[in-house]
């Protein structure tokens, strides 16, 4: 459960790093290592349109990070035993 415990607070630790970046500098490590998917189709009319659809391991890497902090935080607030 310590492994676990530490794995998810360095999670956090990267997670709130990125979250600095985005603020302090417009700079989103998540997207940067992982790119987001750009498509462009064009309709019948000629009309072209461009989608961006979020990767999916960023998508993995925001989700990890969210569960590490519910975890973290539950760890805390009942008192476990695991950071010690």
């Amino acid at each position: 459960m310590k492994v676990i415990y530490w794995i998810c607070l360095i999670l956090l630790v990267v997670g709130g790093l990125n979250r600095a970046l985005i603020g302090w500098m417009d700079l989103n490590l998540v997207t940067t290592v992982f790119p987001d998917v750009i498509t462009k189709a064009v309709s019948a009319t000629g009309v072209e349109t461009v989608v961006t659809t979020l990767n999916k391991f960023a998508m993995m890497t925001y989700t990890l990070v969210g569960i590490s902090a519910v975890f973290v935080f539950i760890s805390n607030a009942t008192g476990c035993k695991c950071k010690a």
